[in-house]
């Protein structure tokens, strides 16, 4: 009796989850969003790197 009782309780979870899912549109927006962060993120890197290289040519420079 056990048994039947934690599969109506697993069902009853994944059917709460299921109709919590975003919507195609969501899931669009969510991943521009993404796309956006990460293109930040790699001009923040390339900056980043960009000071770096200009930092260490600076100390080859000064020796």
């Amino acid at each position: 009796m056990q048994k039947p009782f934690t599969y109506t309780l697993l069902l009853a979870a994944v059917l709460a989850l299921a109709a919590c899912e975003k919507t195609p549109e969501d899931k669009m927006e969510s991943a521009k969003e993404s796309v956006s962060e990460a293109a930040d993120s790699m001009g923040d890197a390339a900056e980043d790197t960009g000071d770096a290289i200009k930092q260490k040519t600076e100390e080859v420079m000064e020796d």
